[in-house]
């Protein structure tokens, strides 16, 4: 409705000076055919420039809400992986794809885990919706949000998705991530990471509360930049 009100209003204006002019053709020669004219093209020069700048604004600001968007996917992803494997609070991207690369299909993986997993893959879901514009002005970030889509369906006809298959998910959801901010994209090995435990005690610490084994040791870890605490 919004963009259909922005549409009519330049579409109109440009049919006021194509009536204009076309109405100059049937005026005799001289001062008012000149007049009608000038001030028909003159409509259609302050259009075309009002679109254009329109058009500006308007992938500027896609181009905002994709990043905010695209920083709040990857601050979510990074909080499950750090609820299901462990390792420090707040991580690069490089741990993240590292962790997710050690998961194998014995790795536990609760109810309260599949929960939010679940949730990461329902509101992508909603993003696809209701942030398309956004999504498609950076390239690769669509990719992101199909991808973790796919969680949505991973209790589906009452199977749940092997944890590998889930890991690989978000792996690639990562990947997409950290190339459109500018992180890294190759996987630390994960013998590397600090406090790694994907056990299900260690799970349902970092789930309901208490303290993950190592928090607090050692020098605070590196952090992902944020420029949003905005959920997407």
């Amino acid at each position: 409705m919004k963009l259909t009100s922005r549409l009519a209003i330049p579409a109109g204006f440009l049919l006021v000076a194509v009536v204009i002019i076309w109405s100059a053709f049937y005026t005799e020669e001289g001062t008012r055919q000149s007049l009608l004219v000038n001030l028909g093209t003159e409509i259609m020069g302050i259009v075309l420039t009002v679109a254009i700048v329109e058009w500006f604004f308007e992938r500027r600001r896609n181009l905002e809400r994709a990043r905010q968007v695209a920083w709040s996917a990857m601050h979510a992803v990074e909080h499950t992986v750090w609820v299901w494997q462990g390792g420090p609070r707040e991580v690069e991207s490089d741990q993240l794809l590292g962790m997710l690369r050690a998961v194998e299909d014995d790795t536990p993986l609760p109810d309260f885990t599949q929960n939010l997993l679940l949730g990461l893959g329902t509101r992508s879901k909603h993003a696809l919706h209701n942030d398309q514009p956004a999504l498609e002005s950076m390239p690769g970030l669509m990719n992101a949000f199909e991808e973790l889509s796919r969680l949505n369906a991973m209790r589906e006809g009452g199977r749940v998705l092997a944890p590998k298959k889930v890991a690989g998910i978000l792996e690639e959801t990562v990947r997409y991530l950290a190339k459109v901010l500018g992180q890294p994209t190759e996987a630390m090995p994960a013998r590397l990471i600090r406090y790694r435990d994907p056990t299900e005690g260690g799970q349902e610490v970092r789930y309901f509360g208490g303290r993950s084994g190592g928090s607090g040791e050692g020098k605070e870890p590196r952090r992902i930049g944020r420029s949003s605490t905005e959920l997407f």
